[in-house]
């Protein structure tokens, strides 16, 4: 799988290319206060199961295997929701902190503080709102480790709510 960045070059990293299931989709969507009338990006939209999960009116998805890369996107949005190709994480937060003013991504859990760099870029947007923390296994993902949904909102400068969920079978 070919992952195009924005005059970045390209990643063939074969853990990009890793589908949410549609359940685990639909719960993280319930967490987020997405209002029916607030403008929705699915930027990886994979088989479809954070678009599938989105209770607004006004959604969008962009895709590289159906020739519609997010980097070229550039409507503003309410929320972005989706699970990203981790190899270009940086990259990726930068321009969904261009279009959006939440973001919400589930990511491996070390990817968040794994870099300075990284972590000055968000607190530069606003700041993580809360971090829900959860079983990569049960997420689809290839590794061990905890995954977490992460919910940036731009200008937040509040504390951070974590919470690691219970999911059941």
């Amino acid at each position: 799988m070919t992952f195009v960045k924005a005059d970045k070059g390209t990643t063939n990293n074969k853990n990009d290319k890793c589908m949410t299931p549609h359940k685990i989709a639909e719960q993280l969507c319930n967490l987020l206060p997405v209002g029916m009338l607030d403008s929705c990006l699915d930027p990886f939209c994979g088989e479809g199961a954070f678009i599938d999960s989105f209770t607004s009116l006004d959604n969008d998805w962009c895709e590289i295997d159906l020739n519609r890369d997010f980097f070229k996107y550039h409507r503003k949005v309410d929320w972005i929701i989706s699970n990203p190709p981790y190899s270009i994480f940086d990259a990726v937060l930068d321009h969904s902190f261009e279009i959006a003013n939440n973001v919400a991504y589930l990511v491996p859990l070390s990817k968040i503080f794994s870099s300075m760099g990284r972590i000055r870029k968000w607190q530069a947007y606003g700041n993580i709102k809360a971090i829900w923390i959860l079983s990569a296994s049960k997420c689809g993902f290839p590794f061990g480790f905890p995954a977490a949904f992460v919910w940036w909102q731009k200008g937040y400068k509040g504390e951070t709510k974590i919470t690691a969920l219970e999911q059941k079978d």
